[in-house]
């Protein structure tokens, strides 16, 4: 296994832990509903593609479903569709 493929396969755990610990189904087809009564369907992403991940909770996380942006603060509820 090269350097890529063992970074890559590291990305991929910590993307899972960040998922659990902000209790979103990050990479899953979702239906999220926002505080301020946008409902979105599709992919939950994060808003951006970051080079280092941080498993943390993170409040403030940047999420995006298709080109929506809004943040983790803004969701009032997620279901995953799947």
């Amino acid at each position: 296994m090269d350097g890529l493929a063992r970074w890559r396969g590291q990305r991929q755990e910590i993307f899972k832990a960040m998922a659990r610990a902000n209790g979103l189904p990050l990479g899953r087809r979702c239906h999220v509903e926002l505080q301020d009564g946008t409902t979105l369907d599709g992919l939950l992403q994060l808003a951006t593609e970051e080079l280092l991940l941080d498993a943390e909770r993170n409040p403030k996380l940047n999420l995006r479903i298709e080109r929506c942006p809004f943040a983790a603060v803004e969701i009032l509820s997620v279901a995953r569709l799947d």
